[in-house]
């Protein structure tokens, strides 16, 4: 089941915190604790659940950035198109971890986030997210985004190792 309570907890502590700008190098931070229906029979943080538990972030991460007034003066969504992710270390039922998410910028055709789940300053779990905002018609591509936001495009400030996954992809267009 969707972590509904969680859910709202964020978006509402989100809501009280000072805004910051969708392009902000920073990291938006959410704190967690392992919760009995997150754990897998080896009574540790399931792998699917990770996944969810980085919508949380996503969504907090939104908030933060006001996303939803700049959604709706476009008319536009977001959707995920594609997660890389790496687990390294087994987190434990009723352990406490921090869920880290920032923007790293965009290529001509997606947007990408980082996440990282930390405890005691060791990540024990990263995830590169590809995502596109999405109008009636489809993808919009981020040169139209961007300008809509009334910056500066450039594909180019993306980093070598982002640009590196999305060359191997599994789906080409």
């Amino acid at each position: 089941m969707y972590p509904y309570l969680r859910f709202v907890r964020v978006i509402i502590s989100k809501r009280f915190k000072s805004k910051k700008d969708f392009n902000s190098q920073e990291e938006d931070t959410i704190n967690l604790m392992v919760m009995p229906q997150d754990i897998d029979p080896f009574l540790e943080l399931n792998n699917g659940r990770y996944v969810t538990l980085l919508d949380l972030g996503r969504f907090g991460f939104g908030v933060n950035v006001d996303i939803t007034k700049f959604l709706k003066e476009n008319n536009w969504s977001l959707t995920i198109t594609g997660t890389f992710n790496n687990y390294r270390h087994r987190l434990r039922l009723f352990q406490r971890f921090q869920l880290k998410t920032k923007i790293l910028g965009y290529d001509e055709n997606w947007f990408y986030f980082f996440q990282k789940a930390v405890r005691n300053n060791k990540t024990y779990m990263a995830s590169l997210v590809k995502f596109s905002f999405t109008s009636k018609n489809g993808i919009v591509l981020p040169k139209k985004v961007v300008e809509a936001m009334g910056e500066n495009y450039d594909p180019t400030k993306i980093d070598d190792w982002v640009k590196d996954f999305t060359k191997n992809q599994l789906f080409k267009k």
